[in-house]
């Protein structure tokens, strides 16, 4: 509680009121003084009791449109307050949950409703902190947080790239009002049924699309890996990467690990652009940090062309017979590039897929650097040998690039695609 410029007005001609008795020997000046400090009590007294009495009577309602969601998600919320005022001046702000960002509308309530929207960058569970209350009248004003009964809804955010359950059972696809059943991709570690959420429960078993359509959490059952067993390729961001979506590229890679643990180790595997950098195991997070802590950092390679025939080009262009020289210089280079003769890169991802004999659901994570030639050519070799391919992208999703690299990667055989 802070005085408002009359009562520091008053309060100041009290102290000359002291001040004056003190020199003067006057005692009608400390009556004065006296006076005007009862009169500031007893108004203390009742601003207080008009505040405690406003406090008492605040109802606060919120309407949101999801409450377990993807990190980084945008919701939009809809507040309204009920409140009793006597003899106050009085303003009310909606305070949203700790690290959201406000991206449209406003918190502060206008007859008695605040419409906003925000975006929750944290992982976890998250509660609105309150209602801001700002009220005043003649001699004293007060802001304070008012947080009892004022903290719901509850946010539960989960990690970016954690798979979803939709992509890999027989129910639940999609997020509209209408179920589709079709049967589950998955003939090893997939998902034979879900349950709700207890208490000590493993977090990595919350499957959390079907907890956020349905605004409940349930767990997966996992069964045995005797049909298949997973494998994580990621495709690290070159130099010239923002630093947020080196950012979310790693915590792409991080969920989609948690997302896909089914207790035993499976590989995990790194490359940029056309350079292969190395495998690892799903156990060894060490190797794992280091290598995304790469990332925005490599240079990037040539990437692994798809050259249209010569006569083809020069059928475009046209040039005339004085350019001989130039388609064959053309033919040269296709038949470096375009598969007669593979490149490093093409090599050792021949070999990959060779080696993942029991890998069968493949994962990839990539922010989609440079012409694609390199993700398209490892998802449609990883196809040939008939595994289900899941890929995230990373930093599209919005973009002017989006459909360009959801045909792209759809044409080249990706099963499921998500921008994230």
């Amino acid at each position: 509680m802070h005085p408002t410029p009359l009562t520091s007005t008053l309060l100041l001609f009290t102290l000359f009121c002291f001040g004056y008795a003190w020199l003067m020997n006057s005692s009608e000046a400390v009556g004065a003084g006296l006076g005007i400090l009862v009169v500031l009590v007893i108004q203390a007294g009742i601003f207080h009791a008009k505040l405690r009495t406003l406090v008492l009577s605040l109802n606060v309602t919120r309407d949101v449109d999801k409450q377990i969601l993807h990190q980084n998600s945008i919701v939009n919320i809809t507040s309204s307050i009920t409140v009793v005022i006597k003899q106050l001046t009085a303003s009310f702000e909606d305070v949203p949950p700790t690290g959201s960002v406000l991206i449209s509308g406003s918190t502060k309530f206008i007859e008695g409703r605040a419409t906003y929207a925000v975006r929750i960058p944290v992982i976890g569970d998250s509660y609105f902190r309150g209602i801001q209350i700002t009220c005043s009248d003649m001699f004293f004003a007060r802001t304070l947080l008012f947080a009892r009964n004022a903290g719901l809804p509850k946010f539960t955010m989960y990690p970016t790239g954690i798979s979803q359950t939709y992509t890999i059972i027989g129910h639940g696809a999609g997020w509209g009002a209408k179920e589709y059943d079709r049967h589950a991709l998955l003939q090893g570690f997939d998902i034979r049924s879900l349950r709700p959420y207890s208490d000590g429960d493993n977090i990595r078993d919350i499957d959390w699309k079907l907890s956020s359509k349905h605004r409940d959490l349930y767990v997966r059952l996992k069964s045995d890996a005797s049909g298949g067993l997973p494998a994580l390729i990621a495709d690290i961001p070159p130099l010239g990467a923002s630093k947020e979506t080196c950012i979310h590229f790693a915590e792409t890679v991080i969920g989609a690990l948690e997302g896909i643990k089914i207790g035993d180790d499976f590989p995990v595997i790194f490359f940029s652009g056309a350079m292969y950098l190395g495998i690892t195991r799903s156990g060894l997070t060490h190797e794992i940090n280091a290598m995304l802590k790469r990332a925005g950092s490599i240079r990037p390679t040539d990437y692994v062309f798809r050259l249209s025939h010569p006569y083809a080009l020069m059928e475009t262009d046209k040039p005339g017979k004085i350019m001989t020289d130039f388609e064959q210089r053309i033919s040269d280079l296709e038949q470096q590039y375009a598969g007669r003769y593979p490149t490093d890169f093409e090599n050792v991802v021949k070999n990959i897929v060779m080696d993942m004999e029991n890998e069968t659901h493949v994962t990839f994570v990539t922010t989609a650097h440079g012409d694609l030639s390199h993700l398209t050519y490892f998802i449609s070799e990883t196809k040939m040998k008939n595994r289900h391919v899941t890929v995230f992208v990373v930093g599209v999703a919005g973009t002017s690039r989006e459909e360009e690299v959801r045909n792209a990667l759809t044409r080249a055989g990706a099963n499921d695609l998500e921008m994230v």
